[in-house]
């Protein structure tokens, strides 16, 4: 198992990127069909009908989001950057797969920062598509 960092630069407040990662309505905007919350547990619904439950190992408010997603550790740590923005580093636990996490933090920012969904929302178009989850 390895781990890996990335790290994005947000226009926008922590509060404002955490919300995106911590709750059901953020993360169904860039990441998920769905991804309701119940008791802890992240109940993902993905492109193409994939299912995935993710026990919440920990939250910080504003700071802090850590998961676990088919056996693998994400952290979201996020820290406002001086000023009105926010620096968020994405750490992963697990077997590399680079594309799927530049890809969902690209994502990311293009829902918190911009408004904008880059999901291609295609069934068809799924499985090795960096636009596809």
């Amino acid at each position: 198992m390895r781990s890996t960092q990335w790290k994005v630069h947000f226009k926008s407040a922590p509060s404002e990127v955490y919300r995106a990662i911590s709750t059901p309505h953020g993360r169904s905007r860039f990441w998920a069909d769905s991804a309701r919350e119940t008791d802890g547990v992240i109940h993902f619904v993905l492109p193409g009908g994939r299912t995935d439950d993710a026990p919440i190992e920990q939250a910080v408010k504003d700071q802090l989001y850590v998961v676990r997603l088919s056996g693998e550790r994400l952290t979201f740590s996020v820290a406002s950057d001086g000023t009105r923005g926010t620096d968020l580093t994405l750490s992963h636990e697990g077997n590399p797969d680079p594309v799927s996490w530049v890809s969902l933090l690209l994502r990311l920012k293009a829902h918190v920062d911009f408004g904008a969904d880059l999901r291609n929302h295609d069934p068809h178009r799924v499985t090795d598509y960096i636009d596809g989850c």
